[in-house]
């Protein structure tokens, strides 16, 4: 079954001409829920290639690896409950040519952890939203996410972390490289609610600039309706600065293998983040690189 439905919504709109307010889609409803739960150290992977609906309920500790494959449109959603104490990783790999609604819902109590790892590989058009309720005393989320776009790509991230609770915690870091004509904006959004005394929040994005014809849009956002708070964001985009072009010239690398150097340190960023050899060395595959990448 399929429904139009308004996705990605910003929590304080801005001016409508930015188009970054929200998006329209026709999307696929996953009619049945399917429950996870990772054993031991492994972590449990997932091959998603049809619409899904999934359930993370933590009682001690899950590990869970998604990836998203085939070319096919797609809804995926995923919905966490953090018991107190707990501790849940989530990575999610969108292979290329995924054509992806992807929504990640989680609710934190007491001390409860979620790390979130995101890698985009491309895609001919990927909406994903991410919400986080920190409703529980310490609760922390943990977000890295990356993306490599080419050609007509296009991405629209919207991620929301709700501090509730008292000295609750979220730190979101976002990197990417952009190439060809392609189209990507990131909502960030760290709202501070009335009583989350003593929260912290962070984000931070750096976007790789490979093309003038690529159109780039972050949006990042802090509310706050408490005064015992702390929040910052910071965005670093633009293309890479001419004396370091000019200094490995000089060095006899052209400026195609520059960026291509740059755009692989970023993404290891994040493959360094998953924890799993088997996942970085399916991703180094799929981006054409050699067994030494994985050392």
């Amino acid at each position: 079954m399929t429904e139009k439905r308004i996705l990605n919504t910003l929590p304080a709109p801005t001016f409508g001409w930015l188009g970054v307010n929200s998006l329209e889609r026709e999307v696929l409803v996953p009619e049945r829920a399917e429950s996870l739960e990772s054993k031991g150290a492994e972590p449990l992977r997932i091959e998603v290639t049809d619409s899904r609906l999934y359930e993370i309920n933590t009682q001690a500790e899950q590990f869970i690896i998604m990836f998203m494959s085939g070319d096919n449109k797609k809804t995926v959603s995923v919905k966490i409950h953090g018991a107190e104490g707990t501790r849940t990783k989530l990575v999610q790999v969108f292979e290329k040519g995924a054509q992806t609604v992807s929504g990640v819902s989680a609710e934190l109590a007491d001390r409860a952890e979620l790390e979130l790892v995101q890698l985009y590989l491309g895609g001919a058009d990927t909406a994903s939203e991410i919400k986080a309720e920190l409703s529980g005393y310490s609760a922390k989320l943990t977000a890295d996410i990356g993306y490599l776009l080419d050609n007509e790509d296009k991405l629209d991230i919207n991620l929301i972390a709700d501090h509730y609770g008292r000295k609750t915690l979220s730190e979101i870091k976002v990197r990417g490289v952009m190439d060809g004509s392609s189209q990507k904006t990131f909502k960030g959004t760290i709202d501070f609610k009335n009583g989350a005394i003593g929260a912290k929040g962070s984000e931070n994005e750096e976007v790789l600039l490979m093309n003038e014809s690529v159109r780039n849009r972050t949006v990042p956002l802090i509310l706050c309706a408490e005064e015992d708070v702390e929040g910052s964001h910071g965005a670093s985009i633009g293309r890479i600065n001419e004396e370091h072009i000019f200094y490995m010239q000089s060095r006899g690398i052209s400026e195609e293998k520059i960026y291509e150097l740059m755009a692989k340190a970023k993404t290891e960023q994040i493959i360094k983040c998953i924890g799993d050899s088997e996942t970085a060395e399916r991703i180094n595959r799929a981006l054409g690189r050699g067994d030494e990448d994985n050392e």
